[in-house]
C-alpha cells in the first residue's frame, strides 16, 4: 500500500513539474487555431540573434553529386555566410549574401562574384533549385508558418498537421506540438504529387531554442536533394563582423553579376561578355 501511494506521489510529481514548466504539455486540438499555432513557431525562430554552424553537407543530383563541409553564419533577418570545405579540406566557395547584395568567390575560377541580391538566382552557383528567400530557414531549419482563411488543421501521428491551398497544389506542414517547430512540410502539384518535401530532424534545445540537427530538402521529381547534417551549432553568441567578409586573392578577377545576367539574356553568351571590376 505504501509503495503504491509512492508511486502515485512521484508520477504526480514528475508530470506536474513537467506540465508546469510547459515541456511536455500538449493542447487539444480544439484549444488552439491555425493563427495561433503560427505565433507559437515564430516565437522560437524569434530568439536567434545570431547563429553559427558546422554542418557535413551532401548534395545529390541526377548522375553527380558532392559531398563536403561548410561553415554556416547567420544574422537574421538576411545576413548569411557560408564557406564550403571539401571532405579533403579544400576550399571549393564562399558566399555572403544580405538584404541588398550577395557576393560569391569561386577559388578554382580565382573569380568574386558580386551585385544585388534581387539578380541573385542560387541555381547558377549551387547547382540546386533554392529560393533565395529560404536560404534563413534552410541553414537554421527553423520554418514559418503562413495561414488564411483556406488553412485547415488536424492531426496526424501526434502531429499537428496544417494544410493550405496553393496556386500549384497544396501545402502540408507537420507541426510537433510539444516544441512549437516544423519537423516535416511537402508541396504537392494538382494530382498530389509531392514536388518540394523538407524534413527537420533531431531537434536540440540550445539557449531555450529547439533546433534540428538534420535538414533535408528533396524536390522528387528533379532528383535533387541537399542534407545538412550539423556537427556543431552554436545560437546568439556574437559574431565579429570580420567574419562576414570574403577573403580571395589578390588576383581574383571581379564580375559584376547584374551586367553578366543583362547580357546572357541579351545574347545567350556566358562570362567572357561579364565586366570585370
Amino acid at each position: 500500500m505504501i509503495r503504491r501511494v509512492f508511486l502515485s506521489l512521484l508520477i504526480a510529481v514528475f508530470f506536474g513539474s513537467c506540465t508546469s514548466a510547459g515541456e511536455f504539455y500538449i493542447p487539444r486540438l480544439s484549444q488552439v487555431s491555425p493563427a495561433e499555432l503560427q505565433q507559437k513557431v515564430l516565437r522560437n525562430f524569434e530568439k536567434i540573434r545570431s547563429f553559427q554552424g558546422r554542418a557535413r553537407v551532401i548534395v545529390e543530383l541526377p548522375g553527380q553529386g558532392y559531398n563536403g563541409f561548410a561553415q554556416v553564419l547567420v544574422k537574421p533577418p538576411d545576413s548569411i555566410y557560408v564557406k564550403t570545405e571539401a571532405i579533403l579540406g579544400i576550399d571549393i566557395g564562399v558566399m555572403f549574401l544580405s538584404e541588398k547584395y550577395f557576393a560569391v568567390y569561386a577559388p578554382r575560377e580565382n573569380t568574386l562574384y558580386y551585385g544585388e541580391a534581387e539578380s541573385l538566382d542560387l541555381r547558377d552557383f549551387l547547382q540546386i533549385e533554392i529560393e533565395r528567400e529560404q536560404l534563413v530557414e534552410i541553414f537554421t531549419g527553423l520554418t514559418q508558418l503562413q495561414s488564411d482563411s483556406t488553412t485547415t488543421l488536424s492531426e496526424e501521428n501526434g502531429k499537428f498537421l496544417l494544410t493550405g491551398r496553393l496556386a500549384e497544389g497544396l501545402m502540408k506542414i507537420w507541426i510537433d506540438p510539444g516544441k512549437n517547430v516544423v519537423v516535416q512540410s511537402e508541396v504537392t502539384d494538382g494530382s498530389g504529387v509531392v514536388i518540394l518535401k523538407k524534413e527537420f530532424q533531431r531537434f536540440k534545445r540550445k539557449d531555450g531554442i529547439y533546433l534540428p540537427q538534420i535538414i533535408k530538402i528533396t524536390r522528387p521529381i528533379a532528383r535533387e536533394r541537399l542534407t545538412l547534417l550539423y556537427t556543431r551549432q552554436k545560437v546568439n553568441k556574437e559574431i565579429e563582423p570580420g567574419k562576414f567578409k570574403l577573403r580571395t586573392s589578390k588576383n581574383a578577377k571581379k564580375v559584376y553579376w547584374r551586367d553578366v545576367k543583362m547580357r546572357l539574356d541579351k545574347t545567350g553568351k556566358t562570362n567572357e561578355h561579364s565586366r570585370a571590376e
